[in-house]
């Protein structure tokens, strides 16, 4: 009995360092998925075990559309899905006649900001026909002792049918490259315009959809 206590304190302080040596190594290994579940990386906090993208973009969270410009082929820019500032689909795009100054009406590309989605339509039958979205008016950035001027009456749209197929005319027909210009307006072919769509079906059209130009 008087080795007792003795023998209990040694087992005590021989448990206590065992787990101090287990804490200490376990350290060293984080849980799997740990690291990528807090990479943020360039667009925000990842799933749990995922991987963010490298092509992580800075905007808004959640979904929104991106048209990059293209300044030497305005008929080559590009129009994005993106996700919490990764793309989740591009799509070729145009916007103008190949005229970059966005303050001039109905031939320069739309002017760089960010624009609301006021509604979209899989049916319009205007000048514009068949899928179409529709975006909030912007002022262009004009030059130094020039004013600025509203550019109204734009949206993401093709040229097609009020139906969705392939018209007879110009403006329901899609012949190629020639149809990526437009008077300001953001132009799809038409099997990308659908796709677009059917992708913004399955996330439920968000509420508050901005394009963002740049």
């Amino acid at each position: 009995m008087m080795n007792a206590a003795p023998r209990f304190r040694f087992r005590a302080v021989a448990a206590a360092a065992a787990s101090l040596v287990t804490l200490t190594v376990v350290g060293l290994a984080p849980t799997p998925g740990f690291a990528a579940a807090h990479d943020t990386g360039k667009g925000g906090s990842a799933r749990p075990g995922s991987h963010p993208s490298t092509k992580a973009e800075h905007g808004p969270r959640g979904y929104y559309l991106k048209f990059t410009k293209n300044g030497n082929h305005p008929d080559r820019s590009t129009l994005s899905l993106v996700h919490n500032g990764i793309p989740v689909k591009s799509y070729r795009a145009g916007s103008g006649l190949g005229v970059t100054d966005e303050c001039r009406s109905e031939k320069g590309w739309l002017p760089s900001g960010t624009y609301q989605v006021k509604g979209h339509q899989t049916n319009r039958n205007s000048d514009i026909k068949g899928f179409a979205i529709q975006l909030s008016d912007k002022a262009c950035r004009p030059e130094p002792d020039k004013k600025a001027v509203n550019r109204d009456g734009l949206f993401i749209h093709s040229e097609m049918t009020k139906d969705g197929g392939q018209g007879s005319t110009e403006p329901t027909r899609w012949d190629g490259d020639s149809d990526y210009k437009s008077l300001g307006c953001i132009k799809l072919k038409p099997a990308d315009i659908k796709d677009l769509f059917s992708r913004l079906n399955q996330a439920h059209w968000p509420k508050n959809l901005t394009l963002q130009v740049s």
